[in-house]
């Protein structure tokens, strides 16, 4: 193989350093945001299901939570309750309840890695006969890195399938008819994540 003036290794380390630079070209024109819905009927009063969405606490016996370094801060539920973390695998990051408006709508931000990494979310309720009818939004940023517009690429698809799975934990939870239990604020909560 003729490689002219410059040697194997020389060629082997320019074509990389080309795909690279493809690779990230790519990553910059992708976009850094992304959006994902989902939607059930839940076997509950809107009541029921509510107490589930307005607080951290109601939200940690449904979803995932880090398994360590959780901090609640703000009131127990409604705006401004947080909740907050510093996980050795998850990183740094907060939820927060920005509005919660009657039995239809409860409103949240979570941020990662010091504002990273943003998304907001929505809930909207309306009752469904003996039933409710539960409608979630979300959608977020990843920022301005380059290989984060990849995964924001493929967020849609895979976040919408956590909101399913999510809202089947929530809609079994919420026909028990048990309404969430709700811990005072503390320091720094150890109760595991509920998987």
């Amino acid at each position: 193989m003729n490689t002219g003036p410059f040697s194997i290794g020389t060629v082997i380390l320019g074509g990389a350093a080309v795909a690279l630079a493809g690779v990230l070209l790519v990553g910059v024109v992708l976009p850094t945001s992304w959006e994902a819905e989902a939607t059930t009927r839940v076997e509950a009063n809107p009541e029921t299901v509510f107490a589930y969405l307005d607080s951290p606490e109601g939200w940690r016996q449904w979803t995932t939570w880090p398994d360590s370094g959780v901090v609640r801060s703000g009131p127990s539920r409604g705006r401004g309750a947080t909740l907050a973390w510093d996980d050795q695998e998850l990183g740094q990051g907060s939820f927060t309840i920005v509005e919660a408006e009657g039995l239809r709508l409860v409103r949240y931000e979570v941020e990662v890695s010091g504002g990273a990494m943003h998304t907001q979310g929505s809930f909207e309720l309306s009752g469904e006969g003996t039933g409710t009818q539960v409608s979630w939004h979300e959608s977020g940023d990843l920022g301005r890195n380059p290989l984060m517009g990849y995964w924001a690429f493929f967020m849609e698809r895979a976040q919408t399938r956590e909101l399913e799975k999510s809202l089947g934990r929530l809609a079994t939870l919420a026909a028990g008819g048990l309404a969430p239990e709700y811990e005072a604020p503390a320091d720094t909560l150890s109760t595991g994540a509920v998987r």
